[in-house]
């Protein structure tokens, strides 16, 4: 038996009492623990320094989607979900119930899951304490039960470690910590050295200590600070009034976004200096990337003088960089440009863009619809999530997804 399906974007809600149960002593009070929020009957995060609750909302539900898909419905489903009111128990238990997660993974047809963290909900308020020996403690805990969930099923389940942002010894540190125990990629919600708008070249240990390790390193999307402190409230045009509460706490939010760490860690020459290091853009799609590339590679073409490096944006990106997406049908259509191999799936269950039970399904009809070959289907629905994550596919038959 081979995989059929491997996502590559998954993610977990914490449980409510995490910190609350596994922090020292000293810190528990201080620490992450969820409300209720009395105006939308709701739960929310709060911890120390943080003034406004981070409401459960459209990082922690979905619907269940219909046995097709159609536009419209999906439209229609959106209708009904809430960006806040959100309890716990409206969650299905698999967000923080490893046995469970299992079977909603069978239900959906999914073989294995690279896991994230919750996203923006706990964790901008974890990165912005002022105490940061309370917050590394609050990274380890979440670590630590990471390693437990993955232990229940570790041939489903690829769970990243998240990595601090209180400092490059401490990213370090940790980083050897989870690996370990038996972690096999991390995420950051920062640069290594803590830095949330700029590499710095002391960065370059950590990216060495993860090439040492064999440990892909994930960007999930951006550097998160989307909720809480930094507004509570969220329409169509985003989070009113974020950009300035997030200027006011010395925060560049478009600096932390995908594309730009990618340029970045290109010209100042990371993925020169670090060939083997495997470096994703998770939820960050593809569609954007041809066009992207072009325009990288041109503007050095142009000004080469200014250029020091080797090879290419577009080399450094086909070596070095992948990128994951929910439903694309543009970087589908463009995937020769983007990169076969620089393509994985993943439908980002259990959140909202989720089309829950029938990612599979749909993950697998778009690319056909985009005329790719099986050998092509097989390498973006779970190939390369195999061999990047080393998910073993040579003797999967213990594996059985209807079970």
């Amino acid at each position: 038996m081979q995989y059929r399906a491997i996502s590559a974007d998954g993610h977990i809600n914490e449980p409510p009492n995490l910190w609350v149960e596994n922090l020292p002593k000293k810190y528990r009070e201080r620490g992450p623990h969820v409300i209720e929020t009395p105006n939308t009957k709701g739960h929310a995060w709060m911890m120390e320094d943080q003034t406004r609750p981070a409401v459960m909302g459209f990082s922690s539900f979905y619907f269940k989607s219909s046995k097709r898909y159609d536009r419209a419905s999906i439209i229609e489903g959106f209708k009904n979900i809430k960006d806040r009111g959100i309890r716990y128990e409206d969650l299905f238990p698999g967000s923080y119930d490893a046995a469970s997660r299992v079977k909603e993974m069978a239900e959906g047809e999914t073989d294995a899951e690279v896991i994230f963290n919750g996203v923006s909900t706990v964790w901008n308020g974890i990165k912005l304490m002022k105490d940061k020996a309370l917050s590394l403690a609050c990274y380890k805990v979440y670590n630590d039960w990471m390693v437990e969930f993955q232990a229940y099923a570790p041939e489903r389940f690829v769970c990243n470690a998240t990595l601090p942002t209180t400092g490059i010894d401490d990213c370090i540190a940790e980083l050897h910590r989870c690996a370990d125990m038996g972690l096999r990629t991390a995420q950051l919600e920062a640069y290594p050295s803590g830095n949330f708008s700029e590499p710095t070249p002391e960065d370059d240990r950590f990216w060495a200590a993860a090439v040492e390790l064999g440990m892909p390193i994930n960007v999930h999307q951006q550097f998160f600070f989307p909720v809480g402190d930094l507004g509570s409230v969220v329409n169509a045009d985003g989070v009113p009034g974020r950009d300035k509460r997030a200027k006011a706490l010395g925060l560049d939010i478009a600096a932390g976004e995908f594309q730009v760490i990618l340029s970045k860690l290109i010209i100042t020459g990371v993925f020169e200096r670090f060939p083997d290091l495997r470096f994703i853009g998770t939820e960050s799609y593809a569609g954007w990337v041809p066009y992207y590339l072009e325009r990288f590679d041109e503007s050095v073409r142009r000004n080469r003088r200014h250029w020091t490096l080797p090879m290419l944006p577009s080399e450094y990106f086909h070596r070095n960089a992948l990128v994951v997406y929910i439903i694309d049908e543009v970087g589908l259509l463009e995937r020769y440009d983007v990169g076969v191999g620089n393509i994985m799936w993943g439908p980002d269950f259990p959140h909202s863009t989720s089309s829950w039970p029938v990612d599979f399904q749909l993950g697998k009809e778009f690319l056909e619809r985009a005329g790719a070959t099986p050998s092509e289907i097989e390498r973006i629905m779970w190939r390369t999530a195999a061999d990047l994550y080393k998910l073993p596919y040579d003797d999967p038959a213990s594996l059985k997804v209807a079970a």
